[in-house]
């Protein structure tokens, strides 16, 4: 290609950096913009800032030497990397240039400013630790790069000064407001799949009804839909009647009802009210698939129409599997993120939408698409209604997503602002699960700022059946789903035929470790108790004293530091794993006849009810059980270790 080497250093200003898929030259050297769509898959931009448009100023000389250091991402000796990659880099050392320009002095001069540099450390607004690999980099090439930014001294400076922005930690939604708009996601799709055949009627009916006269529907496809979906009467008589009233139209195919419950509002129903309602659907479902897989959001807007594929395990039992395109990392071009069975119904209804729309552009004179995306489209397609195609560039195939919140503010009938309002419940759980949540965003009686990431942790620290999940509605649905989840992604499961998505993996083990530490430190609370004192407890919680968060996680990872919950609080067992469990047999964990409690046993007094419960049950049990059974004989030990639980508790209470 004739982007694949420059042929000077620096490359000529008309080098062409950036040619698309037909051979057309999209950016060059010296413009002032980079654009990486083509090779990104959705719109993504560079600015130099050397020229008209929107974003910081740089002066013409420090433009040059950012576009000369760009130019050595993309084309130095270093590994390849994904165009978001270099966008990333590059909107992380832009600052230095801005500034330097601001104070007119060339960036390659810093070094001799040291005051400068201090102002550049401290108003910078650096997000991430990777700007010093970046500027290290840069300084170990700068004889082959023509210049510096710092000198050894100058990254002296800048390091002694330098303020990174920690992100804080992602928050985890709290199980009522994310079991409400889950069960809102499902709803909707349902809604879809219910009334998927009226609803395609309706848009083919619009589809040909739109501006006959202007030739934009082929006429041999014109004939071939007419006769095919019986509208040849009702296009001949409707034509007048569609620009008149969409709302009359859509009534007589009985899906006003959906539209008015779902989009509509203000009682305005355009062309544009099916097209903003079909992208709802396509919404929900990324959205539903999101809240399960712990995909990124940008992977979600990658998977084509044939991502769901289905396995049988070991046991005999269904995996389902969806197949796609890992944004982290350009190796993992076939990942492969576990699933509930559930998340079919999402897949199903939008690609029932993808098909919809491809009806559309196939049919369309002015349009044409590349036949290797027709043989396997995107799930989340554009819209190319005829109505609406004058907005797209359909060389861009993917489709940029909108921010969780971006959505909800268009479709404010998808959820309740009522009962997205934060609760103090809701906020003592999002606070035990998240340290320093920033109170102007999360605190009672303002609403939920749901974001795709939260999603992601979300849904790792459900897989892990934390105790904090409610047991209501799809939250118990969620732990049957999880149970497989977990089992795949912590186990790597080596028979897929696809090897699981790593970072999802990873994303999973790291959330287990913190949920060990989390539920340990937790127990230094007087409502956990060890039945053999206080001592014992002490001994127990040695590993937590002194130790900050990180050391924490570091031990739990060694082993150093175990913690599971049990039916009667927890167990802290640092050898090997339990035989007994303690959910269905407390036998092991509080002993009966000549046997003491476990060493590892924590009392929860807040279960006290349930293990009274417990106690009744088994005694109920034990009425109806033959004295000579070996179920007796459980019973009556069960029995017995209830008791004592409930009698340390209350001796405690006393």
């Amino acid at each position: 290609m004739p982007n694949f080497r420059p042929n000077t250093w620096p490359p000529e200003d008309d080098f062409p950096v950036v040619i698309d898929s037909e051979g057309k030259v999209v950016s060059r050297y010296g413009d002032i913009r980079w654009d990486f769509s083509s090779w990104h898959g959705s719109v993504l931009k560079i600015y130099f800032g050397d020229g008209p448009g929107n974003g910081h100023k740089v002066s013409k000389e420090n433009a040059n030497l950012l576009r000369l250091v760009t130019a050595w991402w993309i084309w130095g000796p270093g590994v390849p990397v994904q165009a978001r990659t270099i966008v990333s880099r590059f909107e992380t050392i832009k600052p230095f240039f801005v500034i330097c320009s601001n104070h007119n002095i060339c960036v390659s001069e810093l070094s001799k400013y040291p005051e400068v540099i201090k102002e550049i450390a401290t108003k910078g607004k650096f997000s991430h630790l990777h700007l010093l690999t970046y500027l290290h980099d840069i300084s170990f090439n700068a004889k082959k790069l023509g210049f510096n930014i710092l000198d050894e001294e100058g990254m002296k400076i800048f390091n002694k000064y330098l303020n990174i922005n920690e992100p804080t930690q992602t928050a985890y939604i709290p199980p009522r407001i994310w079991s409400y708009q889950l069960t809102r996601l499902k709803e909707c799709l349902d809604s879809y799949l219910q009334n998927k055949e009226k609803l395609e009627r309706f848009f083919i009916y619009c589809l040909l009804a739109y501006e006959p006269s202007h030739s934009i529907i082929k006429k041999d496809s014109f004939k071939k839909l007419t006769k095919e979906f019986d509208l040849v009467e009702k296009f001949e008589k409707g034509i007048k009647s569609i620009r008149m009233s969409i709302k009359d139209v859509a009534i007589k195919f009985g899906v006003y009802c959906i539209l008015e419950k779902w989009v509509i509002t203000n009682n305005k129903c355009t062309l544009e009210t099916l097209s903003n309602y079909l992208n709802l659907i396509n919404f929900c479902g990324t959205a539903y698939i999101a809240n399960f897989s712990l995909m990124h959001i940008s992977e979600c807007s990658r998977l084509r129409i044939d991502c769901l594929q289905s396995e049988v395990d070991e046991t005999g039992g269904e995996i389902w599997l969806i197949k796609g395109v890992t944004t982290k990392t350009i190796q993992d071009k076939e990942a492969s993120w576990i699933v509930p069975s559930t998340v079919k119904d999402a897949i199903d209804a939008m690609r029932h939408i993808t098909e919809l729309r491809l009806t559309a552009a196939k049919h369309n004179s002015q349009l044409t698409l590349n036949k290797k995306f027709l043989a396997n489209p995107t799930l989340q397609c554009h819209a190319y209604e005829a109505w609406r195609v004058h907005h797209l560039n359909i060389d861009v195939e993917y489709i940029t997503p909108r921010t969780y919140q971006e959505v909800c503010k268009k479709y404010p009938k998808l959820f309740n602002q009522q009962t997205m309002t934060i609760t103090k419940e809701d906020l003592d759980i999002a606070r035990r699960l998240t340290a320093n949540l920033n109170p102007e965003l999360y605190n009672v009686g303002k609403i939920w700022p749901l974001s795709w990431h939260q999603l992601r942790r979300t849904g790792a620290v459900n897989m892990l059946a934390s105790g904090l999940v409610s047991e209501f509605s799809l939250q118990y649905q969620l732990k049957h789903a999880s149970l497989a989840m977990s089992r795949y992604y912590g186990q790597n499961y080596y028979k897929l035929k696809a090897p699981l998505n790593s970072e999802a993996r990873g994303l999973y083990l790291k959330e287990m470790y913190e949920t060990i530490t989390r539920e340990f430190r937790e127990l230094q609370s007087d409502n956990y108790i060890s039945p053999h004192g206080d001592k014992r407890k002490e001994q127990i919680l040695s590993e937590i004293t002194e130790k900050d968060h990180k050391q924490l996680i570091n031990a739990a990872k060694k082993g150093k530091v175990s913690y599971r919950e049990t039916f009667l609080g927890g167990c802290a067992n640092q050898g090997p794993p339990c035989p007994y469990g303690g959910i269905s047999n407390i036998t092991s964990c509080m002993g009966f006849d000549d046997k003491s409690a476990c060493n590892a046993v924590i009392l929860d007094k807040s279960k006290l009810p349930v293990i009274n419960k417990l106690k009744n049950s088994l005694q109920i049990q034990l009425t109806n059980a033959d004295d000579q059974s070996p179920l007796y004989q459980s019973l009556k030990a069960q029995i017995e270790s209830a008791e004592r639980a409930i009698n340390v508790i209350n001796t405690i209470q006393i």
